[in-house]
């Protein structure tokens, strides 16, 4: 007997079910991420408002030892420059009028310390690698306050010339430019001012080309192709959603981390999907329909994961300041899902000029890319050379813990493995610094620190791929 072939008339009513389905699956996981997300954000006792708590508790003498549960909720902090906590103490430092001040409580005996003492100030030299240190004086004792812009602060309390206490902190909520207190030495250049805000929107140009060069080449019988193999969608999932996040989970526990690098390491696994993944893949021999399908899915769900997994991270972490989530998610729709849709649908419907703008929209998208890494390097070389020996243990080993796990998963074909190696371990950096140049608006004065962790994250992953990009086209030459 001769194998019936499927009707074209049934092939496009599953494949317009399946898109159906994963539209109303997509649309009631929104739903319920964002309304939990804006439920944190309003409920005063969710952990995203410790934060706001801890500046209560230090900026007025408490009048009972615990902060009323009534106490407002949107405590101004425009003129806070710094506020950390670490093991016993919660730190302030403050612009009222033209002055400088601090405010230091005692979190283990539940006083105030200082009150609104005025401070001296050391600015940073140099504003991007140097700390600036505020320091006060009460009859012999000094408080000094020193922050770095990769986030390390450090409180020390001398009484004469002995220091009685000093500990450093990662645990910093506010740390943010405040004229007059922390902003640079030199007055802001405005001609700088404008080429940043040009590369910024360059940037975002340029992930739209990448997405839009990559999808023009897709069609629907190519996104949806993961939808017919269950066992290896959930397995590619597993790998690039879940997978990662617990390894990073593991990866902060690597002592020495500063808070730049934490939260750039959070930021880069956050943030799945680099729009180089197809390429790299069907160079090394990975399957052509599983790259399409994969990277489409990915990309969507980006869109809910990356809000989910920063509702997750405020929970636990509220001094890393994440924007609200469905911020991030309108930003993930515009840079990804805008222009990959757009460039599906084009493939489609008008598959002869799509044909024809897949070369040059490639090569393009392909120069701008290199004209922004160059720029990025230029910058930020000597940073990345100076990250330090923690912070390269600790993005080699989530790197090779990801190809590791990618490939493991991705079953028992070769041309599938490689895909989802890529995948796990190759994350999209480009969409990680947009994310956190637009975002964390507590934290601009560590946000240099934070971008130059993502760039060396991203260039280790890439190091570390290459032995294994050579074992894989070695064995695709002797198979």
């Amino acid at each position: 007997m001769f194998p019936l072939k499927p009707h074209p008339i049934s092939q496009r009513i599953s494949s317009r079910a399946f898109l159906i389905g994963v539209l109303a699956v997509f649309t009631v996981i929104l739903t319920v991420t964002l309304h939990s997300a804006s439920f944190a954000i309003t409920n005063p006792d969710s952990a995203m408002n410790q934060t706001v708590y801890g500046q209560e508790l230090i900026a007025q003498v408490p009048t009972s030892e615990q902060p009323s549960p009534s106490a407002p909720s949107d405590i101004p902090t425009a003129d806070t420059a710094l506020l950390f906590q670490n093991d016993r103490y919660a730190v302030r430092v403050f612009r009222e009028g033209n002055k400088a001040y601090i405010n230091i409580y005692d979190r283990e005996n539940k006083t105030l310390t200082l009150k609104k003492i005025p401070v001296s100030i050391t600015r940073a030299k140099n504003p991007q690698k140097d700390p600036i240190k505020y320091v006060a004086a009460i009859n012999n004792q000094k408080y000094i306050v020193v922050i770095n812009p990769l986030g390390a602060s450090e409180l020390t309390i001398l009484k004469g010339e002995t220091v009685v206490y000093r500990q450093g902190s990662n645990q910093v909520e506010v740390a943010q430019k405040v004229p007059g207190i922390s902003d640079q030495t030199v007055p802001v250049n405005p001609t700088l001012a404008v080429v940043r805000t040009i590369f910024i929107n360059y940037a975002k140009l340029t992930i739209f080309a990448l997405m839009f060069s990559m999808a023009i080449r897709w069609r629907f019988e190519d996104v949806i192709w993961l939808g017919q193999q269950p066992s290896l969608l959930l397995r590619s999932l597993v790998s690039v959603f879940i997978a990662v996040p617990l390894l990073g989970a593991l990866t902060m526990l690597i002592p020495g981390l500063t808070v730049a690098q934490h939260i750039g390491i959070w930021a880069m696994i956050t943030c799945p999907g680099a729009p180089m993944i197809p390429f790299k893949s069907l160079q090394a021999g990975g399957n052509a329909k599983f790259v399409a399908s994969l990277q489409f899915t990915v990309c969507i769900l980006a869109i809910i994961s990356i809000p989910l997994t920063a509702l997750i991270l405020a929970q636990f972490s509220p001094n890393e300041a994440w924007l609200s989530p469905q911020e991030i998610a309108k930003q993930i729709f515009f840079a990804q899902v805008l222009p990959m849709g757009i460039g599906v649908l084009l493939a489609q419907y008008a598959p002869k000029l799509a044909e024809d703008l897949v070369e040059p929209v490639t090569k393009i998208a392909k120069l701008m890319l290199l004209l922004v890494v160059i720029l990025l390097l230029a910058v930020t070389l000597e940073k990345v050379l100076n990250a330090g020996f923690w912070a390269y243990l600790a993005m080699a080993f989530l790197s090779i813990a990801s190809l590791a796990c990618g490939h493991f998963l991705g079953g028992p074909q070769p041309e599938t493995q490689t895909v989802l190696a890529y995948a796990t371990a190759t994350r999209n950096g480009g969409l990680a610094i947009l994310l956190v140049s637009l975002n964390f608006p507590n934290l601009d004065y560590i946000k240099g620190g934070i971008i130059d962790s993502l760039i060396t994250y991203a260039l280790i992953a890439a190091f570390v791929s290459i032995p294994y990009t050579i074992w894989r086209k070695r064995t695709r030459v002797a198979n």
